[in-house]
């Protein structure tokens, strides 16, 4: 060991054992003092003085006996719990006693905290932790994407065949299991009720590491063939459905025509694939029948073996997806890729970034709150500098002053963390009923956790040396004599510690200015994604998902033979304008097709979404024709192969040809369940373009079909009314009911609501939270731009009767004042403008497209509003000082 280390090693232990036995050692050295005073008064008493005199001059010679022993405390000793104590007492009885700085510090530390707790708590909840399964860190799902279309061209199910090679043949997945969407039916009341199911395949259930909460889970025997049918049900679907009756467990139930028993009820937070009901199944090579007739499709999740990277995965799974491709060329595109995602960016995606902008504005406004706290505090600190400098003379060390405004500082950060804790359970509240829940994983349970609670102290201790240090070290130099001298808060030598305060007020004016910018950017793209034209008319529109059991709706006439009549019962109902059937709910559009025009040569594959519709569709939402004309309704009950195009459709494959007329082949058609034999259709009318792939993406070619030349495909209900949709949901539900009893409405609701969740809520989420903080934040800089002025103006009281005296009018009082605040506020606002175009790229990930962070009419607007509020909070303050009476100011010492 270096020889320099061990004096300080030694030190180090002297103050350990110092913690120890305290009490002895102070009166150890208390009894070694006095025996020196005592030998000192001895010698003066032998050189003639007399026993009073001789005391006193030992006292003087020997010097401070307090600040001795507080050198020796400091160098011997930690600070023990005792002192600490005797700390935090004062700091309670001293805060106490400048109650309004008290609750404006607390406030303003428990406002911050708690809204950085409870978004905090929203991303532990949402991104870091939503999954209660085994190792969710490693679990991972592939898509296939065609490198030629991007996102438009990525698919992330998979036959039976492809998911029993990637589960056979990988070498980088420790488990891997999947599961196929299966609408299920059961018997409820006159009719039957439609569940959302999934077909699950073995050790799913191992898989993710959780048992039943009541019965069982799938064991291998329930996957034999001529095993007893039996599945599993979600919590939630329990509870909603079934109000927690424990005596459903064990009980059979007939499904989709099937009886299954019920063995198993999961926990709360089990949520794979939002599925209500799982069913076991075991996927054979081959093809297997799926919803609706289709073939299934598998989502696959596997678990990533120990230290496997995703391009390790990523690599292993393109060896497989290449034989697959040479097998079935058909499923897959020329030029493709292979995709390894981790669980959850299904559901997250971009409201991840969403979230982590919102922690940083929440952060902004913490630090604003800091930034004010700290200017109360170097102000009080101002004001008590005689207390300092009186503790310094009676023996107080530095390291003792900047303990005693640390502890206090600390003191107020807990109590703002717990008013932080109950303000962040409040808003939290409000904050889950306020997003989208479609971008919330299902497992998600968002509370006040232990990670949250732990980032809550933390976050609180942090506030406490952060606002409280520069105070503290301000406050404990040791230069005592100015302090001294100043004998009044109105002489202009105990406004020392102002150019401190002014930078805390320009840093909070340039925080407060850079949130304001986020909240007006985002507020400018949320306007600006509402003012998107969709192309229909969403209002008064109700929609449902009709799922016909496969094994009664094959084919087309099967499916014309249930619609036609269900759509004149429909238009029937008092209230109802309109009635169509659809394949596909708005805006997105329906499946991807392979396209050919007859007479038009191309080298690269065209693709087209195409949708299966009745003659009502674009009179039910309302979208205008350009040129030809609708579906008659003889075209739809013959069957004719006829078709509807949108105008992208018409300007990327016919490049301004008139389209009337025209033949254009549907590939897609031909490998459906009910497949369409020769499926080339002409071309009777254009319509405008109508929103098929959200507000992300550019409208792609649409094709509209009638619903009668293929019994494939989701079939759903879209009800034009003059009333409120929901309000006759009941008059729909009997129709179907009539109709086929055996038939069940899905997802029923309003579809101006649906695609306003869809398509708005995470815009709407986002700009609604930065609105508040960004109020939040320009309050908070207004109260702190009005106290460090106040706070001024008083100290400069004696200053302004001396110049009022000299001839100062009242308005150049006022000027002055306001000229020092304004001063400050240009200064936060110039440098809040370079620090909101510094960042503008973190936040440009938010904005809609045409709103650039640098939109000058945002940084305009939010910049006036800051310097307004500002001048506000400047006037109250130049007010009161123009209103100063000399002769009382000048009588201040």
């Amino acid at each position: 060991m270096d020889d320099g280390r061990i004096p300080g090693l030694r030190a180090f232990a002297a103050r350990v054992a110092g913690v120890f036995g305290s009490r002895k050692r102070d009166s150890d050295f208390d009894e070694e003092v006095q025996a020196h005073l005592q030998l000192l008064a001895d010698r003066f008493a032998a050189q003639g003085m007399s026993r009073e005199d001789a005391a006193a001059a030992a006292r003087r010679q020997f010097g401070n006996t307090t600040m001795l022993q507080e050198d020796r405390r400091e160098l011997r000793t930690l600070t023990s719990v005792e002192d600490l104590g005797r700390d935090v007492r004062y700091a309670l009885r001293s805060l106490g006693r400048s109650r309004a700085f008290t609750a404006v510090a607390i406030a303003t530390l428990g406002l911050g905290i708690g809204a950085s707790t409870a978004i905090f708590s929203v991303i532990d909840n949402v991104l870091l932790e939503p999954f209660p399964y085994k190792d969710p860190g490693r679990m991972v799902f592939l898509r296939i994407r065609d490198t030629a279309r991007g996102q438009e061209g990525e698919r992330q199910g998979y036959t039976s065949n492809e998911f029993l090679e990637f589960a056979e043949q990988n070498h980088v997945f420790e488990g891997v299991i999947a599961a196929s969407d299966d609408v299920v039916l059961y018997k409820q009341g006159e009719g039957v009720e439609q569940l959302y199911g999934a077909d699950v395949t073995p050790g799913t259930f191992e898989f993710f590491g959780m048992p039943a909460l009541y019965g069982r889970v799938t064991q291998p025997a329930d996957y034999q063939p001529g095993a007893p049918p039996v599945f599993v049900m979600r919590h939630k679907t329990w509870m909603e459905r079934f109000n927690g009756d424990p005596s459903v467990l064990n009980k059979t139930f007939v499904l989709n025509g099937r009886a299954r028993t019920l063995i198993g009820i999961m926990p709360p937070r089990f949520g794979w694939y939002e599925a209500d009901v799982l069913i076991p199944e075991s996927p054979v090579r081959g093809v297997s029948t799926g919803f609706a007739g289709l073939p299934a499709r598998w989502f696959l999740l596997g678990r990533l073996k120990p230290g496997v990277s995703k391009a390790q995965a990523a690599a292993d799974a393109t060896i497989i997806a290449n034989h697959l491709a040479r097998i079935n060329p058909q499923d897959y595109p020329a030029h493709f890729q292979v995709l390894v995602k981790r669980l959850g960016d299904t559901v997250v995606g971009r409201f991840e970034s969403t979230l982590y902008t919102i922690l940083a504005a929440v952060g902004l406004l913490l630090l604003i709150g800091c930034g004010n706290v700290a200017n109360l505090m170097l102000a009080r600190a101002t004001s008590r500098e005689k207390e300092f400098a009186l503790r310094a003379v009676l023996g107080a060390g530095r390291a003792r002053l900047v303990r005693l405004l640390l502890v206090e500082s600390l003191v107020l950060a807990i109590s703002g963390a717990a008013l932080g804790v109950l303000v962040a359970w409040g808003g939290l509240k409000l904050i889950v009923a306020a997003m989208p829940q479609n971008l919330i994983p299902a497992e998600s349970v968002i509370e006040l956790n232990t990670p949250v609670m732990v980032f809550t102290l933390v976050v609180a201790v942090l506030t406490a040396v952060i606002f409280g240090l520069a105070p503290a070290l301000q406050a404990a130099r040791r230069d005592l004599n100015d302090p001294l001298r100043d004998s009044g808060k109105g002489v202009i030598n105990g406004f020392r510690t102002g150019r401190m305060r002014d930078t805390v007020v320009v840093m909070e004016v340039a925080v407060s200015l850079t949130l304001l910018i986020g909240a007006g950017l985002l507020m400018r793209s949320f306007v600006a994604l509402r003012e998107v034209h969709l192309g229909l008319q969403a209002d008064h529109v109700f929609e449902t998902q009709l799922p016909l059991p496969a094994d009664r709706y094959k084919t087309a006439a099967h499916v014309r033979g249930f619609f036609q009549p269900l759509l004149a019962r429909v238009k029937a109902i008092p209230g109802v304008v309109d009635a169509t059937e659809s394949s596909a709910l708005p805006p997105y559009g329906g499946m991807d097709s392979k396209m050919e025009i007859s007479g038009k040569s191309h080298e690269e594959e065209w693709h087209t979404q195409l949708q299966n519709v009745s003659e009502g569709y674009f009179r039910v939402l309302r979208i205008p024709f350009k040129m030809g004309r609708a579906f008659r309704e003889a075209e739809i009950n013959d069957a004719r192969k006829v078709a509807v195009v949108n105008e992208t459709f018409v300007s990327a494959f016919l490049c301004g040809e008139d389209p009337i007329g025209r033949r254009i082949k549907l590939a897609g058609l031909e490998t459906l369940a009910d497949p369409v034999s020769e499926p080339w259709f002409e071309i009777v009318g254009v319509v405008a373009d109508v929103t098929n792939q959200g507000l992300e993406r550019p409208v792609e070619p649409e094709v509209w079909v009638p619903y009668t030349v293929t019994g494939s495909g989701e079939q759903i209900l879209l009800v034009r009314t003059q009333q409120t949709p929901m309000a006759l949901m009941n008059e729909v539900h009997q129709a179907v009911w009539a109709t086929d009893a055996g038939v069940a409405l899905a997802f029923p609701g309003a579809l101006e609501d649906r695609i306003s969740q869809s398509l708005y809520a995470g815009p709407r989420f986002g700009f609604l939270l930065m609105t508040i903080f960004g109020c939040l934040g320009l309050i908070l800089v207004t109260v702190g731009v009005y106290s460090v002025l106040a706070y001024a103006t008083a100290r400069k009281t004696h200053e302004i009767g001396i110049r009022m005296a000299l001839g100062a009018e009242r308005a150049d009082v006022f000027r002055l004042v306001i000229r020092a605040g304004l001063r400050l506020v240009t200064t936060g606002v110039a440098i809040g403008l370079i620090v909101s175009l510094l960042l503008g790229r973190a936040i440009e990930a938010e904005l809609w497209r045409g709103v650039k962070p640098y939109d000058p009419a945002t940084l305009a607007g939010t910049t006036v509003l800051l310097l307004g509020t500002a001048a506000l909070a400047c006037w109250i303050p130049a007010k009161r000082a123009a209103r100063v009476d000399p002769m009382v100011a000048l009588r201040y010492e």
